[in-house]
């Protein structure tokens, strides 16, 4: 029985949510074509029928990875009062469950060093979801009425990503959990006008 082109391409985007979370949870290269096709329910061989490369699976799995995240935290935000609403970003990117769970957080946080020596197609994907994760939080920054040049959004997602980062290394939830109340106070204070 011949699949038609709807079946196709949920089959495709099955393949690509899988790989985005699985490339989070254990690392680009910690996870094969094979293993990753195994856990979306397909055979290997079915692979190339999607997808001309691995790499063209990656850059599309950071995409909606990065789409993902963004999504989320507008959403948080747009949920908090215009005071609140930078305050409820941070809070939500360092919080426990995404520190916990990194196959479904910020692929920057979980990919962006191994996406950094890759191909082309991947680091530009990347740079764009570091582009529009910095328009939500000039966002976010207007809306509190707290500093919003770009050099403080810069230094916001920096903080960001470094103190998730930080707080996946700790090893004990007291740690982690400093880390991300420490860093999430830091950024708070440093956005103050």
């Amino acid at each position: 029985m011949r699949t038609t082109r709807e079946q196709t391409a949920q089959t495709r985007e099955r393949i690509i949510e899988t790989a985005a979370h699985l490339y989070r949870e254990h690392g680009i290269n910690g996870i094969g074509v094979a293993d990753l096709m195994k856990e979306a329910g397909l055979t290997h061989g079915g692979f190339y029928k999607h997808f001309e490369s691995k790499e063209a699976l990656i850059a599309e799995a950071c995409a909606t990875a990065l789409e993902a995240t963004r999504t989320e935290l507008a959403r948080k935000a747009k949920l908090a009062s215009d005071e609140e609403a930078i305050a409820s970003l941070v809070h939500a990117y360092l919080s426990r469950a995404h520190s916990d769970h990194p196959g479904q957080g910020c692929a920057i946080a979980a990919l962006g060093a191994e996406t950094a020596r890759g191909e082309a197609s991947s680091k530009e994907v990347m740079a764009q979801g570091v582009d529009e994760l910095l328009a939500l939080i000039n966002k976010q920054l207007r809306r509190s009425g707290a500093k919003d040049d770009a050099g403080t959004a810069h230094g916001v997602l920096s903080s960001l990503i470094g103190g998730l980062l930080l707080s996946r290394l700790m090893d004990s939830p007291a740690k982690s959990k400093t880390v991300l109340r420490d860093t999430s106070d830091f950024v708070l204070k440093a956005v103050q006008k």
